[in-house]
């Protein structure tokens, strides 16, 4: 299992100094940035030891992917900006989290969101195919979103969805929020390709393996022969204090 972070470009030397596979960025964030300033996060990139092999929040905030308002032509081509520009920094998988965006809007009915999120999916799976992305589905827990709330569910949009780039991701924090049985991890096999973590209780890293039950979530990527990527999703006030700690666990948890 490679162990990553969830960081900014800027960090990426702390983030390779402490010993981490890779760092995880944002889409969004790097879609904000000037050609020139995209350059250099790339040639920075390009001279740390460990790469940029998964990015999350691939919409950003204010683009809206459910209702009657969605300008799908401005959805195409952001998509095709983003593919384009997660591909030249070295992505492989792009997590769809995007609570935000994805949100069902009043008066929409679930399953007219559904079709219109299925679509959706589908549309990004196409694009990120056209460079050996893949997608991978976040459920997100019901504070940041209302529709795909669990791993049962997003397990769900993935076979509806039918896309070889389109698989998923168990995040352990939200998991935990929505009291979600791990067993369902068990179900996921051929599906999971990607996960995040983070402590259930206040979504910081994880530092102690007491703390929550870290055991149980690593035991059942074990039971799927899960050796995909690990990244931590969390909050920290003291980085270089927390992350070897937490990177230490991990590890110890992951053998």
């Amino acid at each position: 299992m490679r162990i990553g972070v969830c960081s900014n470009i800027e960090n990426i030397e702390e983030v390779e100094n402490i010993g981490f596979d890779y760092i995880e960025l944002s889409v969004s964030k790097i879609m904000d940035l000037s050609e020139s300033d995209f350059s250099k996060a790339v040639e920075k990139v390009k001279k740390s030891k460990i790469k940029c092999e998964a990015l999350n929040i691939l919409f950003p905030k204010n683009m809206s992917l459910l209702g009657e308002n969605v300008d799908r032509e401005a959805v195409k081509t952001y998509i095709a900006g983003a593919m384009k520009r997660v591909s030249a920094i070295g992505g492989e998988v792009v997590v769809f989290g995007s609570g935000a965006s994805r949100k069902v809007p009043e008066g929409l009915e679930y399953n007219a969101a559904w079709k219109q999120l299925v679509d959706i999916t589908e549309m990004v799976g196409k694009e990120a195919a056209k460079y050996g992305i893949t997608i991978v589905i976040e459920p997100l827990n019901k504070n940041e979103t209302n529709i795909v709330n669990s791993v049962a569910e997003g397990l769900k949009l993935v076979k509806d969805v039918n896309h070889p780039n389109v698989k998923l991701l168990a995040d352990f924090f939200h998991m935990r929020v929505e009291n979600e049985d791990m067993n369902i991890i068990g179900e996921c096999k051929s599906y999971m390709k990607h996960t995040h973590i983070a402590n259930g209780n206040g979504r910081v890293y994880p530092l102690s393996e007491n703390e929550d039950i870290y055991k149980e979530f690593f035991e059942k990527l074990k039971s799927i022969d899960y050796e995909g990527r690990l990244s931590i999703e969390g909050k920290t006030t003291q980085f270089n204090v927390d992350a070897p700690v937490s990177l230490a666990l991990l590890k110890k948890l992951a053998e």
